[in-house]
């Protein structure tokens, strides 16, 4: 069985379901598009959904991130996350905490946790985070309440000697700020949900952090 710590080592790019960009029939073949693509990471992140159709949707995506060899994240609904045995679960920093989280899931799955700002990060890591999503380091309308933290602030978490994985306005176009600067694990949302072509999308990012 792999680690946990190899796990996220091995995760360069998490594409992230998220229900608000993307229709509820689109999310299956978006994500398999995103998972030939290179994904190796997919975080199902569905608010508005019931517990049913959220564990529906997640079983459906676990049996597709074992055929690619990816793994599954669950964000916020730990429910959904122990009825499919995902890989772990992401929790916001208004969500469950991590600590319950813990005591639900056992050990053995990854716990991952927001952060915007370096308090957030150090909070996380006390708390027992396995990684950290550190963002939005780009502006972004799905924050768009949001400042753009830069890549100052996660040069700052990356001293906390945790795995980190850079989030909020990433595509493309941008993804070489990370990249020179060591960052080799992000999480996208629009750059692949929003694309007319996912798998491209997906690849053009993977080669981005692989090359």
């Amino acid at each position: 069985m792999i680690s946990k710590k190899e796990l996220l080592k091995d995760s360069l790019v998490c594409v992230i379901l998220d229900r608000e960009t993307l229709e509820k029939s689109m999310m299956l073949r978006t994500a398999e598009k995103a998972l030939r693509g290179g994904a190796d990471m997919i975080q199902l992140r569905d608010k508005r959904s019931s517990t049913i159709e959220v564990i529906e949707t997640a079983l459906a995506l676990r049996r597709l991130t074992k055929r690619y060899g990816a793994s599954l994240i669950i964000n916020d609904r730990v429910d959904a996350a122990f009825a499919v045995d995902s890989d772990g679960v992401h929790i916001g920093r208004s969500d469950l905490s991590l600590k319950t989280c813990r005591e639900l899931l056992g050990p053995g799955k990854i716990i991952g946790a927001s952060a915007a700002s370096l308090n957030d990060a150090r909070r996380a890591k006390a708390i027992g985070a396995d990684y950290i999503g550190v963002g939005p380091v780009f502006r972004t309308p799905i924050k768009a309440s949001a400042k753009a933290c830069g890549i100052g602030l996660l040069k700052k978490v990356r001293a906390l000697r945790i795995p980190i994985m850079a989030i909020g306005g990433i595509d493309s176009c941008n993804i070489s700020v990370l990249t020179e600067s060591g960052f080799r694990s992000v999480a996208v949302i629009r750059a692949v949900l929003l694309s007319k072509d996912p798998l491209a999308a997906t690849k053009k990012l993977k080669e981005a952090i692989t090359r």
